[in-house]
């Protein structure tokens, strides 16, 4: 079996599980290739823990010299789009880390270069490969709860403040919507489509950072869904889904390794899958991204390009609504 060979931006924490999960993959066998961090002794830590034979602290020499078949981005989130725009240029397959970008226009810039480069551009919504989620879709389709008529989703983590966190530093990308919110609005989107009508609440910080945010939506068939998210509260960390029938339950926490999924069929028993499987489930997507190199795509046929846009598309109204700001904005005049 071939080696698929990664290229790494970022080696961060998130890149690390990456690196352990890749060894579950089920389609070919792959190692770490390439290194890229801003510090070259991190870029050499991190290629020696992987055994990887190249490292640098140069995109542009990164890119004209590393041998890789694609690369993971695992940056923070405000330098994914000049990234992913350098690596699509130099027509290297992408799976970037959520979310893709900081608002739509630059999503969209992202999106337009995989076209127009004819090379594979993936957000990393890893939830939406893990078996847990593809369960929730099968109990959704067979029927057993019903039509859904109601969502409801949080994310929280108590973030520290320390001074230069990433979490309250508008120009890292921080606040709660795009770190953790992104995955009950994507889980709304998912099952109940792009909502007809959105209200939206933020907590912000005088930085226009939001520190909690909630948001209901709207479907003209009567559905709504309720998303929060928070950096100083630390809510439930579930996810339910209610339907004409019965209500599924994600227990805790619901966007990774849940404790379970309870299926309560109104009257009647209670049904509890487990969920089980290696490492943190990053290989899933990673399996997705080499299946569709091998079909010659250039997006995933779960979470293609237009699962980005309607993503970004949406928290953007939230952010409109509730003040949230980056500096990014100003280039797409959000």
């Amino acid at each position: 079996m071939d080696n698929f060979k990664w290229g790494i931006i970022g080696p961060g924490q998130i890149a690390r599980d990456f690196a352990e999960d890749i060894k579950y993959a089920q389609h070919k066998k792959h190692i770490i290739q390439s290194v890229l961090s801003h510090s070259l002794d991190k870029a050499k830590e991190f290629a020696d823990e992987e055994r990887a034979p190249q490292y640098f602290d140069n995109i542009e020499a990164f890119l004209d010299q590393s041998d890789i078949d694609a690369v993971y981005i695992a940056t923070p989130h405000t330098l994914h789009h000049e990234q992913t725009l350098q690596c699509l240029q130099h027509k290297v397959p992408v799976l970037c880390e959520k979310p893709l970008a900081i608002n739509t226009g630059q999503v969209q810039e992202m999106i337009d270069a995989s076209k127009n480069n004819q090379t594979f551009l993936m957000e990393g919504m890893w939830i939406r490969f893990l078996p847990s989620i593809q369960k929730v879709l099968s109990v959704v389709e067979e029927g057993t709860i019903g039509r859904v008529l109601c969502v409801k989703a949080d994310m929280s983590y108590l973030a520290p403040k320390e001074p230069g966190s990433r979490f309250y530093e508008p120009e890292k990308g921080g606040g709660s919507l795009l770190d953790l919110g992104i995955y009950p609005v994507y889980l709304a989107l998912l099952l109940l489509g792009r909502p007809t009508g959105i209200q939206a609440w933020a907590r912000l910080t005088d930085k226009k950072i939001d520190e909690g945010c909630a948001a209901i939506f709207q479907y003209d068939n009567g559905a709504y869904a309720t998303v929060e998210s928070s950096l100083v509260i630390q809510q439930e960390w579930q996810a339910i889904i209610y339907g004409e029938k019965g209500k599924m339950r994600i227990r805790r926490p619901w966007n990774e390794m849940p404790e379970g999924i309870e299926v309560d069929i109104y009257n009647g028993n209670i049904i509890t899958h487990r969920c089980e499987w290696k490492g943190r489930g990053l290989q899933y997507e990673v399996d997705e991204l080499v299946e569709s190199l091998q079909k010659g795509m250039i997006e995933s046929r779960l979470f293609g390009h237009r699962s980005s846009i309607d993503l970004m598309e949406t928290m953007d109204e939230i952010r409109k609504q509730t003040g949230i700001q980056y500096p990014e904005d100003r280039e797409f005049d959000f």
